[in-house]
């Protein structure tokens, strides 16, 4: 199966300029779109850390990063135990991380090695991202088709079919562990309630040691 992949143009996500949004769309040999992930980054430094990023974050919308930037971050890195297993450097230099918003392929094409070929160019073309991180629960329960981006997201997720999706969490985990996650092990009594995904995590070295 002869697969491209288009990295469409980096936009600004809010107002600043270290937080950008991304789309990615794998497509077949004619033409049409058959996988995508929709892709947040981040970029944190030693004057603006873990904790000024989320504080700024939170101020201007609900984000993602809380439970990330919260508990798994120290200054602009990972915690050294995650930089250790996911084989990153933990330095004062910018780090740039990545959440993984949306990931998905369309229902004849699973299974096929799509998302993995997916993950993996991500993985190429950020290799100096210190971290991908994903929230993982199944797409009909966070997906709303009247807040896509535009026609042509919106007929892509409708093409989902995420009505009748019958993915569960335990099979997306792993998945995510078969190509190079760990999950991020979260202390609960530091939550107010259960969460309704698993947290992920990996590096760009970690996905392309799991596809070689």
């Amino acid at each position: 199966m002869n697969l491209s992949i288009e990295f469409k143009k980096p936009t600004l996500k809010g107002a600043y300029d270290w937080q950008l949004s991304q789309e990615i769309n794998v497509s077949n040999e004619a033409g049409d779109v058959i996988a995508k992930a929709e892709i947040e980054l981040i970029t944190m430094n030693k004057h603006r850390d873990a904790d000024k990023s989320y504080a700024l974050l939170d101020e201007q919308e609900a984000t993602d990063w809380e439970i990330p930037l919260g508990i798994y971050f120290k200054k602009q890195n990972l915690i050294s135990q995650y930089c250790e297993k996911l084989l990153v450097k933990a330095d004062t230099n910018a780090k740039t991380h990545i959440m993984i918003e949306a990931i998905s392929v369309q229902p004849a094409y699973r299974k096929k090695g799509v998302a993995q070929y997916l993950l993996n160019e991500m993985a190429q073309h950020y290799p100096k991202a210190q971290s991908l991180n994903v929230m993982s629960m199944a797409m009909n329960l966070f997906v709303d088709l009247e807040y896509c981006n535009g026609e042509e997201n919106t007929q892509y997720y409708k093409s989902l079919a995420l009505d009748n999706e019958s993915i569960a969490n335990e099979e997306l985990k792993a998945f995510f562990i078969a190509n190079g996650f760990m999950q991020v092990d979260i202390d609960t009594s530091l939550l107010a309630e259960p969460l309704p995904y698993d947290i992920l995590i990996a590096s760009p070295a970690t996905i392309q040691a799991a596809v070689s």
